[in-house]
């Protein structure tokens, strides 16, 4: 099972109401991406993660030059380290971007794949927008004066009488 962050566009109001606003969500995996450390420019061009770009290209540059000033097997290192690091790091990277365009988390729920996640989240809002049954309200009882106790005409404070009776 996966753990999923629900994401909202910006101008996303709610579930309750209409049932094609649920098409806009996005459920974004929070695990390691395979096509991410394959594939990490594509990646990145295909989610429009721009300044993500902009950085990995930054980093791997400096880090290509300090390898190259290493020397021997410092380069396949390195690299192999950087998408493995960005593998791993990929769907924060991913949710950061989506933030900065406006984007908000609505919610967090696990599933085997997307599909059974968007399943388990919808059927959660569901739940949790049903207003309950109203309960029955029970018949009112009549309210009784409250009890003071009394020895004779004599009010009892405690276990003595009253300071009037103590003379």
């Amino acid at each position: 099972m996966s753990t999923y962050v629900v994401m909202a566009p910006p101008e996303f109001q709610d579930l309750a109401g209409d049932p094609r606003e649920s098409d806009r969500l996005l459920f974004v995996p929070d695990r390691f991406s395979v096509l991410a450390f394959l594939f990490s420019f594509i990646w990145m061009l295909v989610h429009r993660m721009w300044l993500v770009l902009l950085g990995y290209l930054a980093l791997t540059l400096i880090m290509e030059i300090v390898a190259l000033s290493l020397g021997g097997e410092a380069t396949g290192i390195l690299a192999l380290t950087i998408s493995l690091l960005f593998g791993f790091e990929a769907q924060a990277l991913r949710r950061w971007s989506l933030e900065r365009k406006g984007w908000r988390v609505v919610g967090i729920v696990d599933g085997a794949n997307p599909a059974e996640a968007e399943l388990r989240f919808l059927n959660k809002e569901v739940v949790r927008m049903t207003p309950e049954p109203a309960q029955p309200q029970p018949p009112a009882r009549p309210v009784r004066a409250p009890i003071v106790p009394r020895v004779g005409s004599e009010r009892v404070v405690g276990l003595t009488l009253g300071p009037e009776a103590r003379q």
